[in-house]
C-alpha cells in the first residue's frame, strides 16, 4: 500500500471550487480527522469567468455549513441569502377546465395516518370541509405545512429559534459570486493555499497519471492528486485524461440559459420559494435574494433561437428593471461515464450538470466532496476506492435525471417543445417500470431506484402535481376510514396552526440574521464538543432532500 496522499490541488474556483477546498480543508486540515501533513492547493486563473448561476440550492448546503462550523447569521449577511421551503412550478399543466396550473415541491414533508399514506385517503375522499373543491394539487397540504408557510410568506422558524434549526426543513437562496468569495476568505485563513495562475500544460509519467502542472507564471508545480473544478469544458477530465462525457439531451431537451438580475418591485416582500414558470420552449427560474432577484430563462436551442428566446423572456419579465444584461450560456447537459480517472477527479459542470431546475448543482458538488474524502486512496491509488466514488457520482446524476424526466414528461402544455418533452425525450428503463408501477400504488420506500436525495415523498408531490392520478387506478387497501380520515386532517390543522403562529415572517428573520452577523466568526476554531456519540448518520450518507418532520 502506498503512502497517504498529502498533496491535493484543485483547479478552478467559482462554487465549486472553493465548497470543495472549504470541506477538504475541514476533513483533512481543520476538523476532528485533520492530518497536519496535508496541504490544499486552488489553482484559479486570472483570466476566465466564473459562471456562478446557480443561486438556488436543497437543504444539503444547510447541512454542510453547520458541518464545517460556519456561522449561519455571517453565511446569510456574506452571501446576500434568503430562505427558501421549496419550488413552485407556474403553469406547468392544466385543471379540468383547461386553464393553467402550479404545484409544489416542498422540503418539508412525511406525515403518515399511523403508519399509512395519507394519499390512499386523500384520494379516495378528498380534504374534509372542501365540499369538493379539491385538486391533487392540494395534497402536499395533506403532508406538510411547507404549502401554508409559502403562502403566508413565512420563515422556517421564529425569531429566536436556533441557527440551522426550525419547525420547517429548508435551503438558501444565495449570490453564488458571494458565496464563492466567502468561502475563499473562509479556507485561506483556514489553511488553504490559494494560487491565482494560468494552467498552460501538465507533465505526465509512464502510468498516464499527471505528475505536475505547468503553470503560466510559476512554472512546474508538483501533484499527486488533481480535482477539476474547471467547469463545462472538463480541461482535465475530458481533454487530458480523455474521458468520455454521456450527453443527457435524449432525455432533457434544454441546452441553454439566459440568466440575468432584476430589482424587486417591493423590496420589504421576499418569497420564501423559488418559482419555475413554464414558458413556450423551457422555463424560467425567479429566486429572491435580500436587495434583488435572480431571473433567467432556460430553454431548448431546438425550438428557440436564442434572440428568440431573449425576446420571449423580455416580454416574461414585463418591464421588470433590470441590473445586469442577458448574456446566453451553452449547458452541456449529461455526466463523465468516470468522474475519477487516474490522479484525476473531476467535481462540478466538469463532471456533470443536469439543468438547474430542482436546484442540484451545488448539491452535486457537496455530495463528490464528501464521497472524495471518504474514498481517498493511498497514493497507489487503489482501483475499489476510484469505482466507489465513480458509482456513486452517476447513480446521483442518472436518480436526478430522471426526477427532472418526471417534471417535463407529465406536463400538459400544448406547444411543440413541450409535447416533444412529452412524447419524444427519452426516459430510463427504471423510470418507464416505475411510472407503470405507479398508476397501482403510490411511490414507496419499496421502489428499486436509487434514491439518494428524492425520497418517495418527493416523488409522490410531484406525480400528485402532475394530475397523474386524475384517472385514479389506486388500489385504496391502504385508505382508512372515512372517520379517521377526518380525525387526521382536524388534528393536523390545529397542528399548523401552532406551527404557523410560532413562524417569522420571512423578511423579518433575514434582516434579524444579517443583524446577528459577527464578522470572522465562521473562521473562528470551534470549541469541541464533548458529546460525540452520533446520531447514526454518516457524512458520506446524503440526507433526502425532504424532510420528514411532524407538526407539535
Amino acid at each position: 500500500m502506498g503512502k497517504p496522499i498529502t498533496n491535493i490541488t484543485i483547479v478552478g474556483g467559482g462554487t465549486s471550487g472553493w465548497i470543495t477546498a472549504a470541506y477538504l480543508n475541514h476533513r483533512l486540515q481543520w476538523g476532528p480527522t485533520a492530518n497536519s501533513d496535508v496541504k490544499i492547493t486552488l489553482i484559479e486563473s486570472p483570466s476566465i469567468s466564473i459562471i456562478g448561476v446557480g443561486e438556488a440550492t436543497v437543504p444539503t448546503l444547510k447541512g454542510t455549513m453547520k458541518m464545517m462550523g460556519i456561522s449561519e447569521a455571517e453565511f446569510i449577511q456574506r452571501t446576500d441569502a434568503t430562505f427558501k421551503l421549496g419550488i413552485w412550478f407556474k403553469d406547468w399543466n392544466k385543471d379540468k377546465d383547461g386553464n393553467r396550473i402550479g404545484y409544489l415541491h416542498p422540503f418539508t414533508g412525511g406525515l403518515t395516518i399511523k403508519g399509512h399514506s395519507p394519499g390512499y385517503s386523500f384520494k379516495k375522499y378528498g380534504l374534509p370541509g372542501r365540499n369538493g373543491n379539491v385538486t391533487d394539487q392540494d395534497f402536499v397540504r395533506t403532508i406538510s405545512v411547507a404549502r401554508e408557510a409559502i403562502e403566508n410568506n413565512q420563515a422556517p422558524r421564529a425569531l429566536n429559534g436556533p441557527p440551522y434549526g426550525g419547525a420547517l426543513q429548508y435551503a438558501y437562496h444565495i449570490d453564488a459570486s458571494k458565496l464563492a468569495e466567502f468561502l475563499q476568505d473562509i479556507c485561506t485563513k483556514r489553511g488553504v493555499t490559494y494560487i491565482r495562475d494560468d494552467v498552460v500544460d501538465v507533465m505526465k509519467d509512464d502510468r498516464g497519471f499527471i505528475k505536475a502542472l505547468k503553470l503560466k507564471e510559476r512554472g512546474e508545480w508538483p501533484v499527486e492528486l488533481v480535482v477539476d473544478c474547471a467547469g463545462f469544458k472538463g480541461m482535465f477530465i475530458n481533454e487530458i485524461m480523455g474521458e468520455p462525457f454521456e450527453y443527457y439531451s435524449d432525455y432533457l431537451l434544454n441546452d441553454r440559459a439566459i440568466p440575468i438580475q432584476i430589482k424587486p418591485t417591493d423590496p420589504m416582500k421576499i418569497n420564501s420559494v423559488t418559482t419555475s414558470t413554464a414558458l413556450e420552449a423551457g422555463w424560467s427560474w425567479h429566486i429572491p435574494l435580500q436587495n434583488r432577484i435572480g431571473t433567467g430563462y432556460v430553454f431548448s436551442s431546438k425550438f428557440k433561437s436564442d434572440d428568440e428566446a431573449l425576446a420571449e423572456f423580455k416580454e416574461h419579465l414585463n418591464g421588470a428593471e433590470m441590473i445586469t444584461e442577458p448574456r446566453v450560456i451553452k449547458m452541456r447537459v449529461g455526466r463523465c461515464r468516470k468522474s475519477w480517472v487516474k490522479n484525476v477527479v473531476a467535481m462540478g459542470l466538469s463532471s456533470g450538470f443536469v439543468e438547474p431546475l430542482e436546484s442540484t448543482a451545488i448539491m452535486s458538488v457537496e455530495l463528490q466532496a464528501r464521497w472524495l474524502a471518504a474514498t481517498l486512496p493511498s497514493t497507489d491509488f487503489e482501483e475499489p476506492m476510484i469505482e466507489q466514488f465513480n458509482g456513486a457520482s452517476a447513480r446521483l446524476y442518472d436518480e436526478i435525471r430522471d426526477f427532472l424526466c418526471l417534471h417535463f414528461g407529465l406536463n400538459e402544455r400544448d406547444e411543440p417543445y413541450w409535447k416533444a418533452a412529452r412524447h419524444d425525450a427519452k426516459k430510463s428503463d427504471g423510470l418507464k417500470h416505475h411510472l407503470e408501477l405507479w398508476k397501482y400504488t403510490l411511490p414507496s420506500p419499496l421502489d428499486p431506484r436509487n434514491r439518494a436525495v428524492f425520497s418517495h415523498w418527493s416523488i409522490m408531490c410531484i406525480l400528485m402535481g402532475k394530475n397523474f392520478y386524475k384517472n385514479c387506478m389506486l388500489l385504496d387497501t391502504e385508505a382508512v376510514s372515512e372517520t379517521m380520515w377526518q380525525n387526521y386532517w382536524n388534528q393536523l390543522t390545529s397542528a399548523k396552526q401552532r406551527v404557523l403562529g410560532r413562524l417569522a415572517s420571512h423578511r423579518q428573520l433575514v434582516d434579524a440574521m444579517v443583524s446577528k452577523a459577527v464578522p470572522g466568526a465562521s473562521v473562528a476554531k470551534q470549541v469541541d464538543d464533548e458529546r460525540l456519540i452520533g446520531d447514526g448518520q454518516l457524512l458520506v450518507n446524503p440526507q433526502p432532500i425532504m424532510a420528514q418532520r411532524a407538526p407539535n
